[in-house]
């Protein structure tokens, strides 16, 4: 059981380490596309349609910041404790609930 529960460990920090790389791989695309806008603003003229391409352009950087994983505190998850159903796949065919079950 001990086992099981060292390997559903591990599993959560793959699953947290995968899920920030994804998280921060999208943060990198919108950084592109906002470059993008950044670029494509400059080239208007002063008036509604730039400041409102600006306020879009804010609202992304900051969504952008959000999503970042880099932007917050880098430490290893907080893994919940095991409920039995959750040890099942870590268990190679025993039963989480013990013998007789």
């Amino acid at each position: 059981m001990q086992r099981a529960k060292i390997d559903f460990a591990e599993a959560a920090r793959i699953q947290h380490l995968e899920a920030q790389e994804q998280a921060w791989r999208r943060a990198a695309g919108l950084a592109e596309y906002v470059d993008a806008l950044r670029l494509h603003t400059e080239t208007l003229a002063p008036g509604p349609e730039r400041d409102g391409a600006e306020a879009w352009i804010t609202w992304a950087t900051n969504h952008m910041e959000r999503l970042n994983p880099l932007n917050g505190t880098l430490r290893l998850p907080d893994i919940p404790g095991p409920r039995a159903s959750d040890l099942q796949p870590f268990l190679h065919g025993w039963n989480p609930y013990g013998p007789g079950y």
